[in-house]
């Protein structure tokens, strides 16, 4: 796995570097099964072997980490209470002797080596007030004096302004999808077992393809749901859909725990029952209702998982235990029935007990199957499509007529508000059928569509990332008129990508987005994103290739360095784009050269391209001490992020400055200085010596040097409280201000 950084290069590291630093607290994001909870199990497995092994002291590693869900944080009124009930709770059934002391949570586990608090599914706590208390009670623990604590919370994204709560500069993660390459080696160790691995994974792959599943598979849930749906049978189709894939998935947890022998155990629990009562009139009637338990449980697990989503935290037995079809015969005693009730729900495979309660395996699970319960008959999606879709009273008669066309518009505020995975699920529930409900669930669609077009974009996107069966008609639709709506501006250039991936509508979303290329109401920046866009629907590259060849024609430099920058994405035409640049390249600069940048631009997209010429002229530019410090700096930062050593001595000379004189090139000096991985620390420490120097006379520079410190991984407390004394007077309040708030609102990045 990796992860995408909060910085201002978009760095990609590995994803076990969300751990590392010093930040106080960090979130961890990523879409539905994303792999966050795994992430956090495999650092919690991971430290504790290197502590077996003696290697848990690692500098760069030393924080402890302890593992809590939020929901049971967000219950528990003290952080070090919850905390113990966690290890309790996790570490029981495996030995635990004892419960650890009342103040084992309050301190340090040793001198100077904190707490890593890993705060799961935070995106779980179901009402948002509860959510933001324990975000802004989480920012208070994590501001403390000592350090006790350090944070990473995973979550879905939220909104940002849920996740500001946290404070400012807080370091944000984005867990980043399989590659191809990964699902490919993931299917294989699930493939193990058949014969010709290889040839069953070209088998999958085309089966992913063919079901429209491709994308969606490189989510970790969903490759582990599909792999071994393939594995069980190699002839039978992979499912269409997410829901299908989910569907399969549960009918596939029955199948492959016949080692459990479901019905046997549930025979058994039923007699255990029967037989704990010796008048025959109340044994039957314990059996009877045990056997009417037993026979409505699929049904009673979705009617639990609904409950569950919308807010009943009570413990699922007694979920169960309360609906109306669970009658508990007035001679069985209730703590029976209870055991009764768990015995029934334990060898099902989609629940697991911790601390005397079920938990759905995954919050998924949990949608899928309380979406199961919203729309198990025609009365319910009728229910639902009025909760859905406010002022669009609909009747439940289930007959192909559409209803009416209503006068006032559909409100997205309830859509929107949900978590567009169990969205998803829903959705499907409503379409299903093709009745009646699901025609008014399109033209309610629609509807949102032509009145919140930019929601109803987010929406739909959101839906055909996950494969939620939507109609193509209508879908193809909406797709095709955002992309015209030019009131849309760039996200136009979303609407065509989206309806190129519609099943029928390839060419229709291409020609859109070559029209996009050309339209000059557009930026030329969002032109030359609409022609690299283009350039990924296969047989459109070499036409996208034109448009970029002359869409700079007789444009500024700075615009035609983007479209051969674009240009040269393609792999096809990276030679062309080389040679072009590189005519353009000149000359070593020398002083008062008006080129030097636009040469200095040329460069850098050389080198990062790998090609000799632009890496040495950036290299003779940071050598040049006929130059001023802000080129030669520049031209280092472009070599210091590929990370050549060569520049790390002539950076660091750089970074000396008189504070009476110029500061802006060693403040950029510092900055290309912390890019490079070995001197990211010095770097990072000349950044700071510029921003607090109180003498430097140059407020924006050191204002955008604890930005830039910002940027540097572990360093984000120490920026904030460099902009936070830089705000409170002075030439460098307004500068500082500006950029405090800026940093409260980034979210993440990539």
């Amino acid at each position: 796995m990796t992860a995408d950084v909060p910085s201002a290069d978009s760095r990609r590291m590995p994803a076990e570097a969300v751990f590392t630093g010093t930040d106080r607290i960090r979130t961890l994001l990523a879409t539905a099964g994303g792999g966050k909870s795994v992430l956090l199990r495999q650092h919690l497995s991971n430290w504790a072997v290197r502590r077996l092994a003696g290697r848990a002291h690692d500098r760069s590693r030393s924080a402890v980490p302890v593992l809590i869900r939020a929901t049971a944080l967000a219950a528990e009124p003290l952080l070090s209470c919850a905390l113990e009930a966690a290890v309790i709770e996790e570490l029981g059934p495996y030995g635990l002797r004892e419960a650890p002391t009342a103040d084992f949570f309050t301190r340090p586990p040793s001198p100077g080596t904190p707490w890593l608090v890993m705060v799961d599914g935070l995106d779980e706590v179901p009402d948002r007030a509860t959510r933001v208390a324990l975000l802004e009670r989480l920012a208070r623990e994590g501001s403390q004096e000592p350090t006790v604590y350090r944070f990473v919370v995973a979550t879905r994204p939220l909104p940002d302004d849920e996740l500001a709560r946290l404070g400012p500069g807080v370091g944000r993660f984005e867990l980043q999808p399989f590659t191809p390459a990964d699902l490919g080696t993931y299917a294989r160790r699930c493939f193990r077992d058949l014969p010709n691995r290889d040839r069953h994974l070209q088998v999958f792959t085309t089966g992913l393809r063919a079901s429209g599943l491709q994308e969606l598979a490189r989510t970790p849930l969903m490759a582990s749901m599909l792999c071994p749906l393939y594995a069980a049978d190699p002839n039978r189709p992979l499912p269409e859909g997410r829901t299908g894939a989910y569907g399969a998935f549960v009918e596939l947890l029955y199948e492959q725990n016949t080692h459990k022998s479901i019905a046997a155990t549930h025979a058994e629990a039923i007699r255990v029952l029967a037989d704990r009562h010796q008048i025959p009139r109340d044994q039957r009637a314990a059996e009877q209702a045990a056997r009417a338990v037993r026979d409505e449980l699929p049904d009673l697990i979705d009617h639990v998982a609904y409950e569950r989503m919308n807010g009943n935290t009570a413990p699922i037995v007694a979920i169960l235990a309360s609906h109306l079809h669970v009658r508990r015969p007035d001679k069985v005693r209730p703590a029976l029935w209870n055991a009764f009730l768990g015995d029934l729900l334990r060898p099902t495979g989609l629940l697991a007990e911790r601390a005397g309660d079920f938990h759905f395996l995954h919050q998924t699970l949990l949608e899928y199957h309380a979406a199961r319960h919203a729309t198990r008959d025609v009365r319910a999606r009728a229910e639902l499509h009025t909760r859905l879709f406010p002022r669009r009273p609909i009747s439940a008669a289930d007959d192909a007529a559409p209803s009416p066309v209503p006068v006032s518009p559909v409100s997205p505020v309830q859509l929107l508000a949900l978590d567009p995975s169990y969205l998803g699920f829903l959705l499907n529930g409503l379409l299903a059928p093709g009745d009646r409900v699901a025609a008014d669930t399109v033209r309610a669609l629609d509807e949102l569509a032509a009145h919140a077009p930019l929601a109803g974009l987010r929406l739909l996107t959101d839906q055909l990332k996950m494969r939620t069966g939507l109609p193509a008609d209508l879908l193809a639709r909406q797709f095709g008129a955002f992309a015209r709506d030019q009131k849309l501006a760039g996200e136009r250039i979303l609407a065509a990508l989206c309806l190129v991936l519609v099943e029928g509508h390839r060419e229709e979303g291409a020609e859109l987005l070559a029209g996009l290329a050309d339209d000059t109401a557009l930026t030329f920046a969002n032109r030359v994103r609409a022609a690299a866009q283009l350039a990924r629907v296969g047989e459109y590259r070499s036409r996208a290739a034109k448009l970029l060849l002359h869409m700079g024609d007789g444009r500024p430099f700075v615009d035609r360095l983007k479209t051969w920058k674009a240009l040269g994405v393609l792999a096809e035409y990276r030679d062309e784009a080389i040679v072009v640049l590189a005519s353009h390249l000149g000359s070593a600069p020398r002083p008062g050269d008006p080129d030097v940048y636009a040469h200095m631009d040329i460069a850098t997209v050389l080198a990062g391209w790998g090609d000799e010429r632009g890496i040495e002229f950036l290299l003779q530019m940071t050598n040049n001490t006929a130059l001023d410090t802000r080129p030669r700096a520049r031209a280092a930062f472009g070599l210091a992020r590929l990370d050549d050593e060569r520049v790390a001595e002539p950076l660091a000379a750089m970074t000396s400055y008189d504070p009476e004189y110029e500061i802006y090139g060693p403040m950029l000096a510092a900055r290309a200085l912390a890019q490079l991985s070995r001197h990211r620390e010095e770097g990072a420490r000349a950044l700071a010596r510029i921003a607090g120097d109180p003498d430097a006379w140059d407020s924006l520079a050191r204002v955008e040097a604890a930005e830039f410190l910002a940027d540097v991984d572990g360093h984000h407390g120490e920026a904030l409280a460099l902009l936070t004394r830089m705000a409170q007077g002075g030439s460098t309040r307004r500068h500082a201000t500006k950029a405090l708030t800026k940093l409260r609102r980034r979210g993440p990045t990539g």
